[in-house]
């Protein structure tokens, strides 16, 4: 395991093969994840009167996925990840859709063989990071069928702010960068899952071996990045563990039909800054204290909930604009206003309630 660490902290990322149980792990996530997006699509679909309710279940899931997006003008994304999303001006908060923080996701983000190379990584004491993100990257065709739906509805998908980020080809970016910046220091790190096998064909990951040593970046970024870049093909099972500051990108899906699935989740060591303050993180693993551990979905659901919430009502207290143009006293004292707000789980059940 030493010689993991070594490669991690000299390279800035670490692919490991057969991490997880494809059967026991990835299976019951996929199954249960594409019953949400079933869900998801048709209720959009039968909200707009769409024609296409008739054959609905002859689809495949690309093809329902692409429906939804289009139905929904892009917020269906806003339910699946909002993360990102909730820096968008059009943000909508649907409590009456089914939640899209469901159990088997949970399991996913708390595996303990996830944990211990984690713990390996950043040490014994582990947050399970608010930034999380669910990528499904659509072929050309499905592309088109979304941008013809929301066409039918009135709507532009291009005008949806992370659309691109979520279900295109991923620019290069750094992680850390999307984060306030008292996070900057924080030792946090990317856990990328692929649910699909990814392919340079369908979308993998590219990353600069290395690039994480030269600090915190914005945009604009070097044109010369994809000639220094290299791609990571990976199946299910496998996992590719990111450090914060490491530039990386997605290719794009150049095939027929084919599709790339996959989850990113974030940790770091406990106690330091996550980067996203007003949304709900846990500890996932203590070896000091494993009574504060979160154990229970319903729990994580209800604390997104609460926020969702709260912050639909109050607004986020900076945009995605401010972390790069915010200062490190400012961004110190968002995160220790939430922190004070939301000590614990039982602080983010209470926003709102007091």
């Amino acid at each position: 395991m030493s010689s993991l660490k070594e490669q991690y902290v000299e390279e800035g990322y670490l692919v490991v093969k057969d991490v997880l149980n494809i059967e026991q792990d990835i299976y019951p996530l996929q199954k249960a994840y594409s019953e949400l997006l079933y869900a998801l699509a048709r209720i959009y679909l039968v909200e707009t009167n769409s024609e296409v309710l008739d054959r609905f279940d002859e689809m495949s899931l690309p093809e329902r996925f692409a429906m939804s997006l289009g139905a929904s003008r892009g917020t269906v994304l806003h339910h699946l990840d909002p993360v990102l999303n909730i820096f968008v001006p059009t943000f909508q908060w649907r409590k009456d859709l089914p939640d899209a923080r469901i159990p088997e996701m949970f399991a996913l983000m708390r595996h303990p063989k996830v944990l211990d190379v984690l713990e390996v990584l950043i040490g014994p004491e582990i947050a399970a990071s608010p930034i999380y993100h669910f990528n499904l990257k659509l072929a050309p065709d499905h592309l088109k069928l979304a941008d013809r739906v929301a066409e039918s509805v009135g709507a532009d998908l291009s005008k949806e702010g992370f659309y691109t980020f979520q279900v295109g080809k991923t620019g290069w970016h750094m992680d850390a960068g999307s984060g306030l910046r008292d996070s900057h220091e924080s030792e946090i790190i990317n856990a990328w899952i692929p649910i699909t096998h990814a392919t340079k064909e369908n979308g993998c990951l590219v990353v600069i071996p290395g690039s994480h040593k030269e600090g915190v970046k914005y945009h604009p970024f070097p044109e010369d990045l994809d000639a220094q870049g290299i791609t990571l093909p990976v199946d299910p099972g496998d996992i590719v563990f990111l450090d914060n500051k490491v530039m990386h990108s997605s290719t794009p899906n150049t095939s027929r039909e084919d599709y790339r699935w996959a989850y990113n989740f974030r940790y770091l060591p406990i106690g330091q800054p996550s980067g996203r303050p007003f949304i709900p993180g846990f500890v996932a693993r203590s070896r000091s204290a494993p009574e504060t551990e979160l154990h229970n979905a319903y729990v994580w659901s209800a604390m997104w909930v609460r926020c969702l919430d709260y912050l639909t009502e109050k607004g986020a207290p900076a945009s995605y604009e401010d972390r790069s143009k915010m200062g490190l006293e400012e961004a110190q004292a968002i995160t220790s206003h939430w922190r004070e707000l939301t000590p614990d789980v039982d602080g983010w059940l209470r926003l709102g309630k007091d």
